[in-house]
């Protein structure tokens, strides 16, 4: 915003503050207040005549300690103002007048002329005085906005520190537990009579309690962990550790770990973030891990090491994200997440178990009958639904936001750890359910499973 553009926008404004919702009028205050009073050094200011003699604004009026916070000029009104008494100014006060607030103050004549010095009797002698009520009023405002903020961000600190969830499952004013956040928030401004008062008093959109500005705060504190990060590794070699995964939201993210050696000589592994990706290409990959490395002032050139899964998008000796790597930095040495390939393993050492194989040959079986059509996953979790409704009814299960999710059975995935007890799970949770649709589907008929030899298992339902 230009000098000019923001004295004209706060004549506006501010002639009519008051007639703007309480929420706002602050916010607009404490815009104006962080710009400061506007104090423009011309080459030549206008000139008013005052008799025979013209006299004009003094940029030097704006060096003196007493006026420099509130004192400002308005070049196209030629015209002076007390910032702190235009943003507080009520329209409706009956006593003094609106000349350094509403209309501007000109009489340069008055301004050194002795005892009546305009300046100095504005501000007034008593403590009491509207000017030095509004300097009052400004403060406030200004130290409410900090210390709310400060309260903020200390519970964000120490929810991040520790691992923890923020948000609740109800944070209407009516629930029992507003989540994480709201709860140490209300618990430590209750050691702090004035913080809590100020939190009360603060508008709706100056609260910083909201799911956005713990977003705001949380970016943050990422920039300056990974700016302390990077200062740690300093000039040394590096490798590289890279999975990527779908989140609940069925987006698309890839994580991120840097290991290194620091400067005592121990090795540090540091979680360097996650992002989103548009898809899982061998390329999309590797632009968004350069563009994140080249922001941080890391050098290609020191990779070391990378770590991937065993998908052939990561490991691929070709096309892979391995063979690009290893094509711009040669000594970028690719190993095998172990992980991942003791997931392998356990996978493999637990399919020699045939009570085991077999369990999950039916399990994924079932999967594929029971979901191969959109048709009969909407009657699974019709018939889920109703069971979920006449639990509730009987007593059984507790109504709560996010409890009761509607959900289908769960894939298990050779190269997923966990995925196999989800998909045992699902099965559990819904289990009448899914018997329900296979009766419907079987029809009376027989369904054919095939078992761990190749052969046919029949079930009759």
């Amino acid at each position: 915003m230009s000098p000019l553009t923001k004295v004209q926008v706060l004549c506006v404004i501010l002639e009519c503050v008051s007639k703007y919702d309480a929420n706002e009028r602050d916010e607009i205050r404490r815009a104006y207040i962080n710009l400061g009073p506007y104090q423009p050094k011309l080459d030549e200011y206008k000139k008013t005549k005052f008799g025979r003699n013209s006299r004009k604004f003094k940029h030097s009026w704006f060096a003196i300690k007493e006026f420099s916070p509130w004192l400002e000029y308005s070049p196209s009104k030629d015209v002076a103002f007390c910032l702190p008494c235009f943003l507080f100014d009520k329209p409706t006060r009956n006593f003094g007048s609106h000349v350094f607030t509403k209309d501007g103050f000109r009489n340069w004549k008055k301004v050194n002329d002795g005892n009546n010095f305009s300046f100095l009797n504005h501000m007034g002698k008593q403590p009491n005085s509207f000017h030095r009520a509004s300097e009052k009023a400004m403060t406030d405002l200004m130290n409410q906005s900090q210390h709310i903020q400060k309260a903020s961000i200390d519970v964000v600190k120490v929810l991040a520190f520790q691992g923890l969830a923020f948000r609740g499952r109800d944070e209407s004013s009516d629930s029992i537990n507003h989540g994480n956040f709201l709860e140490i928030l209300d618990l430590v401004v209750s050691y702090n009579e004035y913080v809590a008062e100020v939190i009360e008093k603060a508008p709706k959109n100056a609260s910083y309690k909201s799911p956005k500005i713990q977003k705001e705060i949380l970016h943050v504190f990422s920039n300056k962990v990974k700016k302390a990060i990077r200062e740690e590794i300093g000039d040394a070699k590096f490798c590289l550790i890279v999975d990527e995964a779908r989140d609940e939201s069925m987006k698309e993210q890839m994580a991120i770990v840097i290991r290194f050696i620091d400067k005592d000589g121990f090795v540090r592994e540091r979680f360097f973030g996650v992002v989103h990706v548009l898809d899982t290409t061998t390329l999309t990959l590797k632009d968004e891990i350069y563009s994140i490395l080249s922001h941080h002032s890391l050098d290609i050139q020191d990779i070391r090491g990378q770590g991937y899964d065993g998908a052939s998008n990561m490991r691929g000796e070709w096309n892979g994200l391995k063979a690009l790597v290893s094509n711009d930095c040669p000594y970028a040495y690719f190993i095998h997440c172990f992980a991942h390939r003791l997931q392998l393993a356990l996978v493999a050492a637990s399919k020699e178990v045939i009570l085991v194989q077999s369990f999950f040959n039916r399990l994924s079986s079932i999967v594929n009958v029971v979901c191969a059509s959109r048709k009969r996953t909407e009657q699974l979790k019709k018939a889920y639904a109703d069971q979920i409704a006449y639990f509730v009814e009987i007593g059984e299960l507790e109504t709560e936001r996010g409890l009761n999710q509607i959900s289908t059975l769960q894939r298990a995935g050779d190269t997923r750890w966990g995925s196999h007890l989800r998909s045992i799970s699902s099965l559990v949770n819904i289990f009448s359910p899914i018997c329900e649709i296979l009766l419907k589907r079987s029809s009376r008929k027989e369904i054919l499973l095939p078992n761990e030899k190749q052969h046919t298992h029949v079930i009759m339902l």
